[in-house]
């Protein structure tokens, strides 16, 4: 991995707290656009340049954050994507699924590690989790 971007994002939630999480992120074009794209939560973010596709992408993910909060669903969606959740409701810990294991499981991003060409980030990104 190479580089270290941070996205940083306004979220308001009074279900639960705000935290860093720090994911992969996956760099590449996709028929003339680049794509920003984050395995671990399935986001994308796409433009017609690489700054367009983080803003995008940074959209994306206040949606995703947005949506699960409002559903009530942030816990079961990141199990779904292979996240560890340990603890009861009010002493919780989640755990990004590695990138070895999302590389083993996910089948879009085995796709794309094998038929584009990459660059692969660590980025901190602002997440709600529940209390």
């Amino acid at each position: 991995m190479s580089g270290k971007l941070k996205f940083t994002g306004k979220f308001s939630n009074k279900k639960g707290s705000i935290v860093d999480v720090t994911v992969n992120l996956v760099q590449f074009k996709d028929t003339g656009s680049h794509v920003v794209y984050a395995p671990a939560l399935e986001v994308y973010g796409y433009g017609r340049s690489v700054q367009e596709a983080k803003d995008s992408f940074v959209t994306c993910l206040e949606e995703f954050v947005d949506y699960t909060i409002s559903k009530g669903t942030v816990t079961s969606e990141l199990r779904r994507l292979g996240w560890k959740i340990k603890g009861r409701k009010n002493n919780r810990t989640f755990k990004v699924p590695d990138f070895s294991e999302l590389l083993t499981k996910n089948e879009r991003l085995i796709d794309i590690m094998n038929n584009r060409e990459v660059r692969t980030y660590k980025a901190d990104v602002p997440m709600a989790m529940p209390t």
